[in-house]
């Protein structure tokens, strides 16, 4: 006969010390590890946008160490510094019909990150993009010289212009100077002697305002110095001194015999 206590049930042995070295060394380089990898450093004028699941959890722009879960951690980074970028020459055509070469240096400042990282895909090309834009539509406003006139009140209208497209950006835009203003090259031979044409019309201008003034003068004088003079010693005076004053060359002296 079998008897009831003759089955033998298996009983639990306990974790050898080495099995437990060994789950406490794992669970520990474990733990370490993902402390270690949560940890994150924001510099100065720096923000970190941080997303975890795609879900926004948290904007640092306190500057040192910190640290953040990182599973499912996304990290955006965003410098606050100001930021210059030289607008590429462009063509541009002025109210006067006259095509145009014109180039500026933008200075902008990113002040929102939230929408510079997660609005705009690419902040920077969109800035630069507008920027071009926003200079070439209100330089064609303004004819050549009307724009070495107003060089400042045109900057402010493009700083204006351009504020207005990104604010979606969160960008504030610093100032925009114009760096390069000439004619094109295919009108800027025409445009020069254009220019030294009315150089020359003013400066003769001058010339003939000024030599009339000293013939009238020199007549003066010579009456009120006691001097009878006919009309026609008058008008010898005054031709010779239009010729002696508006002359381009040399006068040369004429002795009569």
């Amino acid at each position: 006969m079998d008897k009831a206590g003759d089955s033998t049930t298996p009983e639990f042995e306990e974790l050898g010390p080495v099995v437990k070295v060994g789950e406490t060394v794992l669970i520990g380089a474990t733990v370490g590890l993902w402390a270690v990898l949560g940890i994150y450093t924001v510099g100065p004028r720096e923000t970190r946008v941080i997303l975890h699941n795609g879900r926004l959890t948290h904007i640092e722009s306190e500057p040192g160490l910190h640290w953040a879960p990182t599973f499912g951690r996304e990290d955006r980074v965003q410098t606050t510094a100001d930021i210059t970028f030289m607008v590429p020459e462009l063509k541009v055509v002025d109210t006067t019909g006259v095509p145009m070469i014109v180039s500026a240096v933008l200075v902008y400042r990113i002040v929102d990150c939230k929408k510079a990282l997660l609005d705009i895909v690419n902040v920077h090309k969109y800035i630069q993009a507008q920027a071009s834009a926003a200079l070439k539509l209100i330089v064609s406003r303004y004819s050549y010289e009307a724009l070495k006139v107003e060089s400042s009140q045109v900057q402010q209208q493009v700083v204006d212009a351009l504020q207005d497209k990104c604010a979606v950006c969160g960008a504030e835009i610093v100032s925009m100077t114009l760096n390069e203003l000439n004619y094109a090259p295919e009108i800027a031979s025409a445009m020069l002697k254009k220019q030294q044409a009315a150089a020359l019309i003013s400066a003769r201008e001058l010339v003939v305002e000024g030599a009339c003034t000293i013939c009238l003068d020199a007549v003066k004088k010579l009456e009120e110095g006691g001097m009878t003079l006919e009309q026609a010693d008058k008008t010898r005076i005054v031709t010779n001194l239009l010729t002696v004053v508006c002359g381009e060359e040399n006068a040369t002296p004429v002795i009569s015999v």
